[in-house]
């Protein structure tokens, strides 16, 4: 995204552009580990032995999987991120 046109954004085209970009990482990280993949299955399996399967080196990630963010786990990315902007604690 240009950096000139963030703030034309309303929140909402914000996150569209924000869901398209990681979807566009994850394509491009399944890619590149699947050339990686295939380079080893070509070269170094063709001499060494069998190379295991693909699914069993990058075996996709499910949201079920990573379950949901527990309290404690939100507070915490909370004060990270207000720790990264600048915010003190109060009491």
């Amino acid at each position: 995204m240009p950096p000139d046109g963030f703030w034309a954004l309303t929140p909402r085209l914000y996150a569209v552009h924000m869901h398209a970009a990681i979807a566009r990482l994850k394509i491009e990280m399944t890619m590149r580990n699947r050339s990686a993949w295939n380079t080893a299955a070509l070269t170094g399996a063709a001499m060494v032995g069998k190379l295991p399967r693909y699914e069993e080196f990058f075996r996709p990630e499910t949201a079920e999987e990573r379950g949901a963010q527990s309290a404690e786990q939100q507070e915490t990315a909370l004060r990270v991120l207000a720790a990264v902007w600048g915010a003190s604690e109060q009491e």
